[in-house]
């Protein structure tokens, strides 16, 4: 996935990226990408950026002191579309230097006049892969609209001491971690998502996006790990997951993503409550579906409750659920409670799992493989194929929930998600798990010997 895409810029974002382990590079990344896309792109730093790195735009404008737009930006915008800022080469240190961030405030109009995006890099680490800011540290435009804060996976097992860790002694004091013990998945957490580290100095009405640098397979659980524990802060609206050197340079994007649970039909077909019904050994259908959507990944669940309301909640009150009630649940069921559920999802999640209460065998593997596809940008609407089947659970991202919210009495979730074909994809699994859901004495006692894992 490519990082303008993971990081969802729009036209007209400031783009800040601080922190350590590969922020320059990142901003360079994102300029080529977006550049690459007809853009035009205006990169700078509010520190110091090494001569070397700034060889990688294609054009390189020095500013005269104090510094003023030169009236060529606009033409070497159309001719490079992307042009790298700078006020004074400091050839001792082999480094140039950029503008101020009361600057970029006072000219950010004139600026965006001219290009689609301004990119900057405010921070500086000394090339170390982890660094927690100094008391001026960093020096973030006041009107920046997308914060980047960047730590390098190479860290991992790095002794707390400044020759391996910028700012160790900084960290040490606000986080209590050891002089000397290895940097943790827990301490790379700690730093993002915290108001006088990774979070120091960011506007409250920007978007935030760290980005865990250097991926490898070896250290990819140990990134999940932390962008999970990064998303409970929710400062933080995602968490990137790449090599910003690689050519596909962003494996996941991390969201939160909640799940609905529908369970407030009536059974009619059944004859008698069936998400009541006993599955497995000492559990119920309902029971069953709550345990394993919340062994998942997903950020939070909600069960959408109608028919037999109290009963339903007493089989899962044990479990981290959130219960909700349709009090339309008799009229078009599946739609009516799907509605009440996703006007319950906060603003800070990104996509909703709608998951059947009927469907005890779906399995704890395809769920997360649906929330995997999700993650590494697949599709907005994510769904599970058996067979030339679609099934559920299905995925469903934010831009969609409006347009089911305001389907009619009588239409169907399924109505809204053909009409945007086109923005599925398809997760190919081996089980039919996915397409049974039971509705019928028969589809009951069929499944009892087909609990799915």
């Amino acid at each position: 996935m490519e990082l303008g895409q993971a990081l969802e810029v729009k036209r007209g974002d400031v783009v800040a990226f601080v922190g350590a382990g590969g922020k320059t590079t990142a901003m360079f990344r994102l300029a080529r990408e977006l550049a690459g896309q007809d853009w035009r792109v205006i990169t700078t730093t509010t520190t110091r950026v090494a001569e070397e790195e700034c060889a990688s735009a294609p054009c390189a404008l020095r500013l005269d002191e104090p510094p003023a737009l030169p009236d060529s930006l606009p033409e070497l915008l159309d001719q490079h579309r992307h042009v790298f800022l700078f006020t004074r080469r400091q050839p001792k240190i082999h480094k140039v230097r950029g503008v101020p961030p009361e600057w970029l405030d006072e000219r950010l109009v004139l600026l965006l006049s001219h290009a689609d995006a301004l990119l900057i890099e405010a921070d500086g680490a000394r090339r170390l892969p982890l660094k927690a800011p100094r008391p001026h540290e960093p020096a973030l435009p006041r009107l920046v609209t997308l914060v980047v804060p960047v730590a390098g996976l190479d860290a991992l097992g790095q002794p707390l001491e400044e020759s391996h860790i910028y700012g160790a002694d900084i960290l040490h004091r606000i986080t209590g971690h050891p002089p000397g013990e290895p940097v943790t998945e827990p301490l790379i957490a700690a730093l993002l998502s915290h108001p006088q580290l990774g979070l120091k100095n960011i506007p409250p009405e920007a978007r935030v996006a760290p980005l865990l640098n250097k991926i490898t397979n070896s250290n990819l659980y140990a990134a999940r790990q932390i962008a999970d524990d990064v998303l409970t802060n929710s400062r933080i609206e995602r968490v990137l997951i790449g090599a910003v050197r690689e050519p596909d340079p962003i494996v996941e994007a991390r969201r939160r993503v909640s799940a609905v649970i529908l369970a407030a039909g009536e059974s009619r077909r059944m004859g008698r409550p069936k998400l009541l019904l006993p599955w497995g050994d000492g559990s119920t259908i309902i029971r069953e579906v709550c345990r394993k959507v919340a062994a998942s990944g997903v950020s939070e669940i909600i069960l959408v409750t109608g028919y037999k309301r109290e009963e339903v909640v007493s089989q899962i009150a044990d479990l981290p659920v959130r219960v909700l009630y349709n009090p339309h649940y008799a009229e078009g069921e599946m739609l009516s409670s799907l509605q009440v559920g996703l006007k319950a999802i906060g603003k800070a999640n990104h996509a909703c799992l709608v998951v059947l209460g009927d469907q005890p065998a779906i399995e704890l593997e395809i769920i997360n493989r649906l929330l995997e596809a999700y993650y590494r940008g697949r599709g907005r609407i994510v769904a599970p194929f058996y067979r030339n089947q679609r099934g559920h659970p299905i995925l469903i991202d934010k831009a969609f929930w409006q347009a089911i919210i305001e389907l009619p009495e009588g239409a169907a979730p399924r109505d809204a998600i053909r009409a945007s074909e086109d923005e599925i994809y398809h997760v190919e699994v081996n089980s039919d798990s996915v397409l049974r859901d039971i509705d019928t004495p028969e589809d009951y006692h069929r499944a009892q010997g087909t609990t799915g894992g």
